[in-house]
């Protein structure tokens, strides 16, 4: 690869040729650095979700017409910066769970979790301008093990949660402006501590703020803890939980026994991973069983689906569904990440129910067995962030026609 990286997008054409080419391609073992200057095809202005007409043999990705690719940042190697320069640290290791908090300048922070155990585990922020070039990149939260997956608050700050037994979810604020942006802290959100993994928040009322905490266990009931008061200390006085207990005729309560939470995790929602919420509505998956739970907080009634199952166009979701995020509007999609698989990928649901690819790994290629991860938009939702933890690669993806994603 270069010695130093392009900023422009896979999308933008080569100004001059490569050279004199090869007489069979070559195999790369890990993906480059550094992005190619122009896709395998030619690029399109229009977006078409789930064609995979687009392939960056770089990146050994296969993608949706209408999009760019720039790798951002890869483990072990320090991010460069907008000036020239480089971070004092290398992007961390089994990067995972990942927001965007808004900054007072126009900036923006990716908060990124590591899933590291034996006390190495942690959150970092990788920061950028107004513009979305990267300017810094630091530690948030060291110490803690296995921080998975994660949520963010509706006061800006971001949950990370440990997946290990007795692990907790911890309040990191990204915000260098912010009293608390030195004093991470663990949440009451955990209890006495679980394997958790993702956490969601109805704030319908302000005063009353509720949080949704999964766990990537067996019996790891899904807990609701309705805080008292906003803000960053309402996470750590006061509060009540109730465990999600699923019943017959589509209907499911909230109960205090969670002996019986965790029975009915068991039978209909084991392994619990990625929540959401919006509008009144609780969006959340159990991987082992593939499925997608629709909970209306107002009938307490659910639905539910295989991921997948309705799917159109190219590549596939087959493997464990993962995390999940939507906008803030919700117009049309719900993201999805994907753990294992031989091509594990990015995709989205439509509100009809059917399932589109936004990416995917080449089949043969390093991913094979990986997860996607990371998956985060910038305000604005014009770039959207994903990663493979295994490889160690995180991606910023782009519309050609300038559109945000939905």
């Amino acid at each position: 690869p270069s010695q130093y990286p392009s900023m422009a997008p896979t999308g933008a054409p080569s100004a001059y040729p490569t050279g004199t080419p090869t007489a069979s391609p070559s195999v790369s073992v890990l993906p480059t650095l550094y992005p190619t200057v122009s896709p395998t095809n030619p690029p399109t202005k229009l977006f078409v979700p789930g064609d995979l007409a687009v392939t960056d043999t770089e990146l050994d990705i296969r993608m949706s017409s209408g999009l760019s690719v720039k790798l951002i940042a890869e483990t072990g190697k320090r991010p460069r910066y907008k000036d020239g320069g480089r971070s004092d640290r290398s992007f961390h290791e089994m990067m995972d769970g990942a927001g965007i908090i808004s900054l007072e300048d126009g900036g923006y922070v990716y908060v990124s979790n590591s899933e590291i155990d034996s006390g190495e585990g942690g959150v970092y922020g990788l920061y950028f301008d107004k513009d979305g070039n990267v300017v810094e990149y630091k530690t948030l939260l060291d110490n803690t093990n296995r921080n998975c997956g994660g949520g963010l608050s509706p006061w800006n700050t971001w949950i990370s949660c440990e997946e290990k037994g007795g692990g907790q979810c911890w309040q990191v604020d990204p915000n260098p402006n912010s009293e608390y942006h030195d004093t991470p802290r663990e949440t009451l959100l955990g209890g006495d501590g679980g394997r958790y993994e993702t956490v969601a928040c109805d704030n319908r009322r302000p005063d009353r703020p509720i949080f949704f905490i999964t766990e990537d266990h067996e019996f790891g009931a899904m807990r609701r803890f309705v805080a008292e008061g906003n803000g960053w200390e309402s996470l750590h006085k006061g509060g009540s939980t109730t465990f999600l207990r699923i019943l017959d005729g589509s209907r499911y309560e909230w109960t205090t026994n969670e002996s019986l939470a965790r029975a009915s995790a068991a039978e209909y929602y084991r392994n619990s991973e990625g929540v959401v919420y919006h509008d009144g509505m609780l969006y959340f998956v159990a991987k082992k069983t593939k499925i997608l739970f629709i909970l209306n907080l107002e009938t307490m009634t659910y639905e539910s689906e295989n991921t997948g199952a309705k799917f159109e166009g190219r590549g596939s979701f087959n493997a464990q569904p993962d995390q999940i995020i939507l906008t803030n509007n919700y117009k049309r999609w719900i993201y999805f990440t994907e753990d294992g698989g031989d091509t594990p990928g990015v995709y989205v649901r439509n509100k009809d129910g059917t399932y589109h690819t936004i990416f995917e790994g080449i089949t043969g290629s390093i991913y094979d067995g990986d997860e996607t991860v990371g998956i985060a938009l910038s305000p604005g939702r014009r770039k959207l962030y994903a990663g493979f933890q295994d490889a160690g690669v995180l991606m910023e993806f782009t519309r050609d026609d300038g559109m945000p994603f939905e």
